[in-house]
């Protein structure tokens, strides 16, 4: 099993090293008038590597939230830990609203719950923007691997218990909390490999590196599984997904299993209101666009606007999910 990147490289700052005062930034409530001002860029940071499914979500946003904004937004991917690495970047970021970045559900959840992972953040230290995708889970082979279905799966770790490799995106990722329902619910046993996130899984599967790989369906999902490159055993999900045409669901292979990540946005704690309002209302009109939602639609996106209040609601009862999930992962 490949070592679990939970071992935090040194965190490089992102916090502005311009003084808000004398260069735009607002620095008090009256300054929210100006937000965004003239020429100063937004950061948006992604937790994981360039190239997988929620980067190329965030980039596909990149140009209609400019426009809705009203000024530069750059993606700068921060990976590593599982996305604690950029979620720790962007708690210690300046709350003055040009840091803002990607929160996955559960994974940021399980980051500071789970006392062994020694986050420097906690729920409080962020504060909710708006979400944006909810993009369910999946298991998939290479195109030539023996395994058809998910019962084959199961089989062949039955046989060789501990022996079948599955990757994911990181402790209590939403792969990994399937894979840990799986088990519970076979009495199976993986290998494990927790990744850095969709690109470098779905690399491993193409590359035979891994048997199995977690996987969401956004992002290139869709084109690999047209163009016969992978194959999906099952996607954990209520129901069938109509860009997957014969990929049965787990529940309906027997196996009653619903997970999904949630690609939330938030900002430091502390960010004022307005501003945060401000930025949450940019991203739903930006969702709005007829434009964007095509092409969403064509990247697999499954679009899911929450305001700051909802998603802050939605937070607590994944939270409360995620808790108890603690002590298993440890057990896996």
């Amino acid at each position: 099993m490949r070592t679990p990147r939970s071992a935090l490289v040194a965190l490089a700052t992102l916090i502005p090293l311009v003084a808000a005062v004398g260069c735009g930034g607002p620095s008090t409530q009256n300054d929210v008038s100006t937000y965004p001002a003239k020429g100063r860029t937004i950061t948006l940071i992604v937790p994981y590597d360039a190239g997988g499914a929620g980067d190329i979500g965030a980039r596909l946003l990149k140009p209609y939230l400019e426009k809705e904004i009203g000024t530069n937004i750059e993606v700068v991917n921060r990976p590593g830990a599982g996305s604690q690495v950029g979620v720790s970047a962007l708690a210690r970021a300046k709350n003055d609203g040009y840091t803002i970045g990607f929160t996955h559900l559960p994974a940021t959840i399980a980051t500071y719950l789970d006392p062994a992972r020694k986050a420097d953040f906690e729920r409080a230290s962020l504060e909710p923007v708006a979400m944006y995708v909810t993009d369910p889970t999946a298991l998939a082979v290479s195109a030539d691997s023996p395994y058809r279905t998910l019962d084959d799966l199961v089989r062949a770790a039955k046989a060789k218990p501990g022996k079948v490799t599955v990757t994911d995106s990181g402790i209590l990722s939403d792969g990994n909390i399937a894979c840990l329902r799986l088990e519970e619910m076979t009495g199976v046993k993986f290998a494990v490999v927790h990744g850095g996130g969709g690109a470098e899984t779905l690399a491993d599967v193409l590359g035979h590196h891994t048997d199995v790989g977690n996987l969401n369906l956004s992002g290139n999902t869709a084109e690999l599984v047209r163009s016969g490159k992978i194959r999906l055993l099952a996607i954990f999900d209520k129901k069938e997904d109509p860009h997957f045409p014969g990929v049965k669901t787990g529940r309906d292979e027997g196996y009653p299993i619903e997970v999904a990540t949630s690609r939330a946005i938030s900002a430091p704690k502390g960010t004022p209101k307005p501003i945060v309002d401000k930025i949450s209302a940019a991203i739903e009109r930006a969702m709005q666009d007829p434009e964007f939602q095509k092409k969403a639609t064509a990247s697999g996106l499954r679009l899911s606007y929450l305001d700051p209040q909802q998603l802050d609601t939605y937070w607590s009862g994944m939270e409360k999910q995620v808790r108890p999930l603690i002590t298993l992962a440890k057990k896996g």
